[in-house]
């Protein structure tokens, strides 16, 4: 271990050195993301109109061509303005809502969360195209809606497993993608919220260990809304 000394001792030069501008520098970069908060109704407001014009992406389909993502994250998060027993009034929600349709209901019916959200938000008419869709969401910022926060897991198949280490924490296992193996909030037990007080309310747990025998990664929850109304 170097010994420390004074900042004239060390002789620097005057050689410029690599790297990235502080006003390049993300703003994520050296954060943690918190814990999403705990399935529930909740009530939420779209940023202002201003913000709400820069919160968009294309997402490419193989069968649905180009759709759009409306991402609802850092400077662009939605407010909770109202929580189950007001534990997380005020705080952010990150949130990706996209037009890309899913089949839903036993008769397997074309919808998005996008269009779920703007029904909910008190449109009666379908936008026909990526713009129409940007356009109804925009009219709406600022605008509160309530909705269900439900959580689900993802084995991602496409990124290398992190598994419990022992201590708490997560580590990466080199080489090792996830199963693909999905579970849904219907799937998970409760968990007391405090495992030292028996007492304590049950909860979702935010992190489980995927059932797959050859698998045992370890899977974040991933918060998503349903059940828009206005």
């Amino acid at each position: 271990m170097a010994e420390k000394t004074s900042l004239e001792a060390l002789g620097l030069g005057k050689e410029q050195l690599e790297g990235t501008d502080f006003d390049h520098i993300p703003e994520n970069i050296g954060q943690s993301f918190p814990d999403p908060p705990q399935p529930g109704t909740y009530r939420f407001k779209l940023p202002a109109a201003g913000v709400m014009k820069a919160i968009w992406a294309k997402v490419e389909t193989e069968n649905y061509g180009d759709r759009i993502n409306a991402i609802f994250e850092d400077e662009s998060a939605l407010t909770i303005v109202q929580s189950p027993n007001h534990e997380h009034d005020g705080e952010n929600f990150r949130w990706r809502c996209s037009n890309v349709p899913r089949e839903r209901t036993k008769e397997k019916i074309l919808v998005s969360d996008m269009d779920l959200l703007l029904r909910g938000l008190g449109d009666t008419v379908r936008p026909r195209t990526n713009a129409d869709y940007a356009k109804a969401l925009l009219k709406h910022a600022g605008q509160e809606f309530t909705a269900s926060v439900e959580f689900s897991w993802r084995c991602d198949p496409k990124r290398e497993i992190y598994v419990d280490d022992g201590t708490g924490s997560q580590q990466k296992v080199e080489g090792k993608l996830g199963c693909g193996t999905r579970y849904y909030q219907r799937d998970v037990q409760k968990v007391l919220s405090d495992p030292s007080d028996p007492a304590s309310p049950k909860v979702y747990p935010v992190r489980i260990t995927c059932s797959n025998p050859d698998c045992g990664a370890s899977i974040r929850a991933f918060p998503s809304l349903t059940g828009f109304k206005g």
